[in-house]
């Protein structure tokens, strides 16, 4: 299963959330921090939705559209650069999708 990320660049490293899981969010001092970091909050949420029978989240374009668009907002916003990146985090669900 994988899952969209959106990284924002920080004055040290990388913010980091998942449009599909809200509040899913983390951070690192490098990029390759950062996206092992939301990988562990990924799968940490995966888990949890496991253990209270909640159903998988489902992704979708305009689910990440929007989220990129109110990043981008939220950084006009406070004066930082309109820069972000997007990448993908392939996890394996406990439970069959």
């Amino acid at each position: 299963m994988k899952f969209t990320v959106i990284l924002e660049p920080e004055t040290i490293g990388y913010s980091v959330h998942c449009p599909a899981l809200p509040g899913c969010v983390s951070q690192g001092d490098s990029r390759e921090e950062a996206m092992t970091n939301i990988r562990e909050a990924i799968e940490g949420i995966l888990a949890l939705r496991e253990k209270h029978n909640m159903p998988l989240p489902e992704e979708t374009p305009e689910l990440v559209s929007q989220e990129i668009r109110c990043s981008l907002s939220e950084r006009k916003a406070e004066g930082l650069p309109l820069k972000i990146e997007t990448d993908e985090v392939e996890v394996i669900p406990r439970v069959p999708v």
